[in-house]
């Protein structure tokens, strides 16, 4: 059965290099010889999961050199079904860096899935970046394709702003996004908003209202980190703003005042935001110290599975909360859409052949990104070069 993410039922697929040549009614393709033939009858087939905020070199960093998280490898994305992944810096900008962070976004396309950066980094304004200018970045390295993750306040992920955080968001969404539209990207800008004192959203309300600078240019991340955050995404998810539920931010997963990622959907959607403006990523292979009390010195930091992503999304349809083609709006073509990535999130004639196929509950069974198979039947079969060796040397 397939969903594109809509539901069309039964079908054939045809792959021809890195993307779908034919959609037809079931017996209408005729493979060429040669060509390899996955029986997926009676499985559901969807478009590639695409995570859109993941710290892919390691983040962490706030306890010390030891809690810095190492680079993520290929196939713990592929065999949770993410066939697209927008990398991007945290909180270490000391020791990791965006000529690194390009390196590894060119690493995992040569390993045959998409992969995109954000230039700059959580901690510093002005941002960081691979030229030394944010417009350079985003109109001559073809992986840059936006800002991010850019905190909202200038004194970082945790503190409040003292007023000129907003400003310099404001500044710095003009510049990405004109140089966007030069370089036919969305130079859209990934948020990190303090969630825990009393302000979250309203800086970036404020500015709106005095700017009028466009709301859908920037994607603020794990809303549902707080009751506060939350209230203030759904007023934001209303003005037509994109709003990102964080698939990591849960009590289970030590953030005490968190909701519970399929709940905050639920939430989203009931309080009238529109199912096409929500987003759901990972915030994978980070590990922020966790300060949610106001602690001095934190004590804990919390890793980010990449694999949430999939629990998440899977929750959302086993506790009929979405049926599966409304879900997979939420990681596939929605982000799509948010991160002008148009060859992405869509099964259809003509776009990348990012494929999953799915067992009877809703695991991920088989993975095909650009048209290569990387997970079949639950087994790992394209590794990253070094992924291997590795993996023996821990027996």
């Amino acid at each position: 059965m397939l969903y594109a993410p809509d539901f069309r039922g039964p079908a054939d697929l045809l792959i021809i290099g890195e993307q779908i040549a034919q959609v037809s009614e079931p017996g209408a393709a005729t493979p060429l010889p040669g060509t390899k033939v996955i029986d997926a009858q009676g499985r559901a087939i969807g478009p590639g999961f695409i995570d859109n905020h993941v710290h892919v070199l390691g983040g962490g960093g706030g306890l010390g050199f030891r809690s810095r998280v190492p680079e993520l490898q290929t196939s713990q994305l592929t065999r949770v079904g993410t066939t697209t992944v927008i990398g991007m810096l945290g909180y270490d900008q000391s020791t990791k860096d965006m000529r690194g962070l390009l390196g590894k976004t060119k690493g995992f396309i040569g390993d045959g899935i998409s992969a995109f950066a954000l230039t700059g980094a959580t901690l510093r304004h002005p941002v960081p970046t691979l030229t030394g200018d944010l417009c350079d970045d985003i109109a001559f390295i073809d992986s840059i394709i936006g800002v991010g993750e850019i905190s909202i306040s200038e004194l970082g992920y945790g503190y409040d702003s003292l007023g000129p955080g907003a400003q310099y968001i404001a500044e710095t969404l003009v510049q990405a996004l004109l140089v966007g539209r030069l370089a036919g990207k969305g130079g859209i800008l990934c948020l990190q908003v303090p969630p825990y004192f009393e302000q979250c959203l309203k800086p970036l309300f404020a500015m709106l209202d005095k700017s009028h600078v466009p709301i859908e240019q920037m994607v603020p991340s794990h809303v549902n980190q707080t009751d506060g955050y939350m209230a203030d995404a759904i007023t934001w998810g209303n003005r037509g703003g994109w709003v990102d539920v964080g698939a990591n931010y849960r009590p289970d997963n030590h953030y005490a005042r968190s909701t519970q990622p399929a709940e905050a959907v639920t939430q989203l959607i009931e309080a009238g935001v529109p199912m096409h403006k929500i987003l759901i990523s990972s915030d994978g292979n980070g590990a922020p110290p966790k300060e949610e009390k106001g602690e001095a010195v934190p004590t804990r930091a919390n890793y980010g599975h990449v694999g949430s992503l999939h629990m998440v999304w899977r929750q959302l349809i086993e506790q009929d909360r979405l049926k599966p083609e409304e879900a997979l709006t939420l990681v596939t073509s929605n982000v799509a859409t948010a991160y002008h990535l148009k060859q992405k999130g869509r099964v259809d004639v003509g776009m990348d052949a990012d494929l999953l196929i799915f067992d009877e509950n809703w695991n991920v069974d088989t993975v095909i990104a650009r048209g290569k198979v990387m997970v079949e039947e639950r087994e790992v079969v394209v590794r990253g070069m070094f992924e291997t060796t590795i993996l023996e040397g821990l027996k």
